[in-house]
């Protein structure tokens, strides 16, 4: 069986579908977020998943709070990470210590990386977006800055295609990608 370490910064519905769906056999073995009044908490409890919480100390870096996360999820069996709305652009530190970890943008890459794909997707008048499952690189220099050009750049798995509508908003079309894409 497959062992999955999800990772999220919200709600965690994606990692929730997985624990429900057990596709192929896998299982979520620890949720971890970085927030702790992540509602994904109280979901994964629901379901009896351990959970860890590694929130981002006061003038900690980004290479310190990941260490921090790897000394969470050492504790657990897992090949796979998952990202659910984490949040965090992960470091190489991170990336080559940690299993394959996948992401879930909502936008068909390589179109609109990045904060604000669906304000993205409605600013260039495209007709359809959608989502994006793919491979987490690394994203950032060797002095350790994130390149923008590197974000949600890595291999794409699978993508789901979503229709943008005359009159959508912001919120009608993160809505429709998250519920009907995802």
């Amino acid at each position: 069986m497959t062992g999955i370490a999800g990772m999220a910064g919200n709600r965690g519905r994606n990692l929730m579908h997985i624990a429900d769906l057990a596709p192929g056999g896998a299982e979520l073995a620890v949720v971890l977020t970085n927030s702790a009044d992540a509602p994904v908490l109280d979901e994964a409890e629901k379901r009896g998943i351990p959970t860890e919480v590694v929130e981002l100390g006061e003038d900690e870096s980004r290479k310190e709070h990941e260490s921090r996360v790897l000394d969470a999820l050492a504790a657990y069996d897992f090949d796979l990470v998952c990202l659910d709305g984490y949040m965090r652009i992960l470091t190489d530190e991170f990336l080559d210590d940690a299993p394959t970890t996948l992401n879930v943008h909502p936008s068909l890459l390589p179109s609109f990386p990045g904060m604000d794909a669906w304000g993205d997707a409605l600013d260039a008048g495209v007709s359809m977006t959608g989502c994006t499952v793919h491979v987490v690189t690394d994203a950032t220099d060797e002095s350790g800055e994130v390149e923008e050009s590197k974000v949600d750049s890595g291999p794409i798995l699978t993508q789901e295609p979503v229709p943008v509508y005359e009159g959508d908003t912001t919120d009608t079309l993160k809505e429709r990608v998250l519920y009907q894409g995802e």
